[in-house]
């Protein structure tokens, strides 16, 4: 006696001696479920059975699936011709807070950075101070600082000229 798990998942037993091949057990599926016997793959604990085996062991079970035609073709690995992007990591300056204040000689402390007057962001919030604005990251707000009219600066950029020599 034999159990085939069927396609349905549902375990049905046959009854067949110790001399027959796997061919004839086929030939029992057929009439039995009715799928024809080229279409069925038998696999016992992982391998498939050929149809000249015999001697399939008393009680095992044995999985009926079907025989489908081909395979997907197998794909070319990816070969990448740039590098990946290297992600920005966060440095870690320890001891940050101590930019933000100064003690002068008197004692007292006295703030280095502009603080953002938003009623959101309250005290202790400093804004970034860029060239020509502050930023605050938290409310978003920017203060743009105006050149007094005279142009002291000569209105270019951070490297000086522009352009090319």
């Amino acid at each position: 006696m034999v159990f085939i798990k069927g396609l349905d998942g549902v375990s049905r037993t046959y009854q067949i001696g110790p001399e027959t091949t796997v061919a004839q057990l086929k030939q029992l599926i057929e009439q039995a479920e009715g799928i024809p016997d080229d279409e069925q793959r038998l696999l016992l604990a992982g391998h498939q059975l050929a149809d000249d085996d015999q001697g399939i062991d008393a009680d095992a079970t044995i999985h009926l699936s079907l025989s489908l035609l081909g395979g997907g073709k197998k794909r070319k690995k990816k070969v990448y011709t740039t590098p990946k992007k290297i992600k920005h990591k966060k440095k870690k300056v320890k001891l940050a807070v101590l930019k933000f204040y100064k003690v002068d000689g008197s004692g007292s402390v006295v703030r280095q950075r502009k603080e953002c007057q938003s009623a959101s962001c309250g005290g202790g919030v400093f804004m970034a101070a860029h060239e020509n604005r502050y930023y605050c990251g938290r409310c978003h707000s920017t203060l743009v600082v105006e050149e007094p009219a005279g142009g002291a600066s000569g209105g270019g950029a951070k490297g000086g000229k522009k352009g090319k020599k």
